[in-house]
């Protein structure tokens, strides 16, 4: 999945440093009707890209558009002329619209659902081949392009390969997409190839960042949508492959399983059917997959969750907290991997499609967890829904009490940081009231789906339940609020060391301190803590947050030099009374004084080798400074605008939109992807 940001600055600020594609981390399924225990047809996907990146959902009511009105992604350029009519549909989005839409996922008024999409990239040499596109159909705008526009999932298929085939893509996607017939599973593998199936009813699949199509008869065009050259170009790359003495679309098109893809797949598969015949050691997944066991929309909540329980491995979150130090860049732990529910998750859902429900109505429900659904409940709706709640539609990029997202996220950040004080209370409650939905749907689906016209009843339904359900966590917030303030005074030294130092509910892509050489200056110790908050009297950097305060963190700041102009550089550093360097910390709002003769462009994080790996949602204050929140500190970069940078952002572009995480990636595309991302502006 995500941003193309994230996505490229990430994976090449981690080359030889950390096998864990955190920031590519969303995994899709789908279980067909054959192996559920109520004949439903099961799909969805687990939406990951960093704590702290807000949510909404919404309802897009039909409408007419001027002939010749254009979609346009402003992420890449890519744009796309609209129809007449651009039919009512509701998505999960983003709230950064300047970084392209990502309407993600929901269903519109025919029927029709969609999953996009879990990111994945073609080898080198297919890209060279065939490489993806700049301003081709990208992550960003396929959602708005696609759902709007089509009446069946074939004809959302045929429309995604008519425009991959026409204006390309700007990188490899896996897209589901369903309607009352069934789901479509599409790999989009490189610029202009890309091959879909009809998933089968009796087989089930889990698939992470990588592509996973075996062999397929491409003669079969009622089951398979192809491109045509989808054999050839992997024989122009000389990586074609043949499994069984068929060509093998996913050997033939991927790099190397990462193993952070390798992890989520064995762990996904194996937790739907805990006697599947795979080995984590496996050279490679297939797609399609059998089973005896009935599957139940219980047991995919479970899998989304999914943690390693019942197994050899532990969490790659938890590694410090178990006292074995910060993962280790470069090397594959033989323990702790990178698990489905990780703290990266932003949002997951599930599909339940219904045999015999009205495709007014979506032809079934929607489970949706916003925030991450380890801590955060799933609520069922449906297709035919005009209005959401309220708490779905803050589109704040900091926490708003009123914002579903912002609740849950804190909610996650208490309970992961205080498993000692909340143990498995709070899933236990989300699970007790899942198992009561559950069956209430049930039969609110069959008795709505006997209405002429249900839209608003199953509207009032569905707001009502998720009004109930936020007051519900609010009450919870409040609560855990209390019971750690309390825990503190007790035993002050114990608590706060578990509140600032926990990194179970962080990204692991963000759990290690950075260390960037060519230190112009000392290191500064703080000169004050004022209140709530930390000052460096030198910088006049301040961090808000009482808890370093009560914890007795001493804060230092190091000014270091930069090779990219203008820019200011700071290493923020957090060490706790024993003398422990401090990563993890609650949320804390940063202030930056900045220049008076530059505008601000970004603030950054950075790597060990100082490349950015992060980019922050900054607020310009009157002041002369700027305020962002962050949860833990390394280096940080503030890059200002001027004449130069501006140009040198549109010489960089690279003439294609892919991941980059291959060994031995330097030089001209390195500084060719970090002008890419500059441009971007995206977050992921």
């Amino acid at each position: 999945m995500k941003k193309i940001l994230f996505r490229s600055i990430l994976a090449l600020s981690t080359v030889l440093l950390f096998p864990f594609q955190v920031v590519e981390a969303c995994t899709g399924f789908i279980v067909g009707k054959n192996l559920t225990a109520d004949g439903t047809t099961l799909y969805g996907r687990t939406e990951d890209l960093e704590p702290n990146h807000n949510k909404v959902f919404l309802v897009h009511p039909r409408k007419t558009n001027a002939a010749g009105a254009k979609l346009v992604d402003e992420s890449n350029g890519f744009s796309w002329t609209l129809p007449q009519e651009s039919y009512k549909y509701t998505s999960v989005s983003d709230v950064t619209p300047a970084d392209g839409i990502y309407d993600e996922v929901g269903f519109n008024e025919y029927g029709v659902s969609i999953s996009a999409t879990v990111s994945a990239k073609a080898n080198d040499a297919i890209q060279k081949v065939d490489p993806y596109i700049s301003n081709g159909l990208a992550e960003s705008i396929l959602t708005t392009v696609v759902l709007p526009h089509v009446q069946t999932a074939r004809e959302g298929v045929e429309l995604m390969a008519k425009i991959v085939e026409e204006q390309g893509a700007a990188e490899g996607n896996i897209v589901t997409i369903a309607d009352k017939d069934g789901v479509w599973y599409m790999e989009i593998l490189s610029g202009h190839q890309y091959v879909a199936i009809k998933f089968p009813d009796d087989k089930y699949a889990v698939f992470p960042n990588t592509f996973f199509l075996g062999s397929v008869n491409f003669s079969d065009t009622d089951h398979v949508i192809a491109s045509k050259g989808v054999e050839e170009v992997a024989k122009k790359a000389n990586s074609y492959k043949e499994i069984n003495g068929q060509f093998h679309i996913s050997q033939s098109y991927n790099p190397p399983m990462a193993e952070a893809d390798r992890s989520r797949a064995w762990a996904g598969i194996t937790s739907l059917d805990p006697n599947a015949g795979v080995s984590y050691d496996d050279p490679y997944f297939d797609l399609l997959h059998s089973t005896d066991r009935k599957i139940s929309v219980a047991d995919v909540m479970a899998m989304q969750r999914n943690r390693f329980e019942g197994t050899p491995f532990k969490p790659l979150d938890q590694m410090e907290l178990d006292g074995k130090g910060i993962p280790q860049r470069g090397a594959v732990d033989p323990v702790y991997k990178y698990p489905l529910g990780n703290p990266n998750v932003m949002e997951a859902h599930i599909f339940q499609l219904k045999d015999g429900m009205p495709a007014s109505m979506g032809g079934g429900t929607m489970w949706l967890a916003v925030g991450s659904p380890r801590f955060s409940p799933y609520l069922p709706y449906n297709g035919n829904i005009t209005d959401t709640y309220s708490a779905y539609q803050v589109p704040t990029t900091s926490y708003s009490p009123d914002s579903w997202y912002w609740v849950a996220s804190h909610i996650y950040d208490m309970a992961a940081k205080h498993s000692d004080l909340f143990g498995t209370s709070v899933q236990d409650k989300w699970k007790a009231l899942e198992a009561r939905l559950i069956e209430e749907q049930a039969g609110l689906d069959e008795a709505n789906a006997a209405l002429p016209d249900s839209a608003a009843k199953v509207t009032e339904e569905s707001k009502e339940r998720a009004e109930a359900v936020f007051k519900e966590m609010k009450d919870l917030e409040a609560e855990m609020e209390a019971k750690i303030k309390e825990a503190t005074k007790t035993t002050p030294s114990s608590s706060n060391k578990d509140s600032i130092s926990s990194s179970s509910a962080q990204s692991s892509s963000s759990s290690s301190s950075s260390e960037t050489s060519s230190s112009s200056s000392d290191t500064r110790k703080v000169e004050s803590a004022e209140g709530d908050s930390l000052l460096d009297a030198a910088t006049g950097i301040r961090l808000q947050n009482a808890e370093l305060v009560r914890a007795g963190i001493q804060l230092s700041v190091k000014k270091l030099d930069s090779k990219l102009q203008p820019t200011d550089t700071y290493d923020i550093s957090l060490t706790a009374p024993n003398g422990q360097s401090v990563h993890q910390v609650s949320p804390t709002l940063v202030t930056i004084p900045v220049r008076k003769d530059l505008p601000v462009d970004a603030v950054y994080a950075l790597d060990e080798n100082g490349k950015q790996v992060e980019k922050f949602d900054a607020t310009i204050n009157q002041n002369q400074t700027i305020s962002f929140t962050t949860d833990h500190f390394s280096v940080y970069q503030v890059q200002y605008r001027n004449e130069q940078s501006v140009k040198s952002k549109k010489k960089g572009l690279p003439s294609t939109g892919e991941q980059f995480t291959l060994l031995g990636i330097v030089g001209v595309i390195l500084l060719a992807a970090a002008a890419f991302v500059l441009k971007q502006a995206k977050k992921h």
